[in-house]
């Protein structure tokens, strides 16, 4: 691996250490629930404020129907949460159907029927970053309830807040390595843009195939740094406007094994390896580097050797034209379950024409 690699590496490896965190969605979800059978009432919800638009949304959602409000909002000062997330003061409601400030509508969508309910700030250095609100406890909610989750808030409030960075960092991570492969894609003019396409065609395809959660995001990050080994190929070969001679296209095939070498051993980035180093074979075989049967290859780099054909096909070169979207389609259609994996083509083309 040459110089500029071993430095890629370092700063990969930098950035998948903050990636690779526990992820605080679990903890926050299993701190809830504890909560709700602790109190022992029947639901309970972590909205967090965001900071951009004030508004607070379901962070975590535990009891019948919780899946239904995921995407709900209220604006700061609205409702009872939100009336709370401004006061910054705990409030208790014996029967939610005489407070002017209940908002019925969240019953409607997920027909649960809220009785009464305890709501309390989440706090970071003094300033509100959330809610929890627990419902309906037989009986109601008493005084040494509020002092429970007020013992318990700390920590609420710690994860919480650990959640927020965790998002943020992971979002800066995708963004870095984005930039990163671009300033690749840049050595080649004809090139510009193709890590970005990859991306969203590879998302996409995912999406279809349902794919989702940390494994989607996983996917995303093969994407963007699938064609990070050709940090590692000379600019006389890599921009050469002609045709390779044998010599130099064995040369250039090497990418995919220098990108796996690059980000290879960097806790968490393991699913990333495969699709980095075989997004080049082809399920009859005829790929590199290793000749992998389609069975054998990783499906992240199935996924991703459809989005890269096509985008290839679909952008001009020194040495070719550009084929339309339905020809780069027809392509890959007449090739699918001999050179690529049928599902991904069948997923690209209800991609295309969505």
């Amino acid at each position: 691996m040459n110089t500029s690699a071993a430095g890629l590496k370092q700063i990969i490896q930098l950035l998948s250490e903050i990636y690779s965190s526990l992820e605080p969605e679990e903890i926050l979800y299993q701190s809830l629930k504890g909560i709700v059978s602790l109190i022992g009432c029947e639901a309970g919800s972590i909205w967090e404020l965001s900071e951009e638009d004030k508004k607070l949304f379901f962070r975590a959602i535990v009891g019948s129907g919780s899946e239904t409000l995921r995407g709900k909002t209220l604006n700061l000062g609205e409702g009872i949460a939100g009336s709370v997330a401004v006061s910054g003061k705990p409030r208790v409601i014996d029967d939610v159907r005489k407070s002017s400030e209940w908002n019925p509508d969240f019953d409607k969508v997920s027909s649960f029927r809220t009785e009464n309910l305890l709501t309390f700030p989440l706090k970071s250095r003094g300033k509100v970053i959330g809610v929890i609100q627990l419902l309906n406890k037989e009986g109601g909610f008493r005084s040494h309830d509020i002092e429970l989750i007020e013992n318990l808030s700390g920590p609420v409030a710690m994860a919480l807040e650990n959640a927020r960075l965790y998002l943020f960092q992971k979002r800066l991570f995708k963004e870095t390595a984005l930039a990163l492969a671009t300033a690749i894609d840049k050595r080649d003019p004809y090139t510009g843009g193709h890590t970005k396409r990859v991306l969203e065609y590879s998302r996409g395809i995912g999406e279809i195939l349902e794919i989702g959660g940390n494994d989607l995001e996983r996917l995303e990050l093969a994407a963007i740094l699938h064609d990070i080994g050709k940090i590692g190929i000379p600019d006389d070969i890599l921009r050469k406007k002609g045709s390779l001679t044998e010599e130099e296209r064995r040369f250039i095939e090497k990418h995919p094994e220098i990108g796996a070498e690059i980000v290879e051993g960097i806790p968490g980035t393991e699913t990333l390896v495969d699709g980095i180093r075989y997004h080049h074979e082809r399920c009859d075989g005829s790929g590199y580097p290793q000749g992998l049967m389609c069975k054998e290859i990783p499906i992240f780099a199935r996924i991703i050797a459809v989005a890269d054909v096509y985008d290839a096909l679909t952008t001009e070169r020194p040495y070719k034209k550009a084929l339309s979207p339905q020809e780069a389609l027809g392509y890959l259609k007449d090739r699918e379950g001999h050179k690529f994996w049928k599902d991904a083509v069948q997923a690209l083309s209800s991609l295309l024409t969505r």
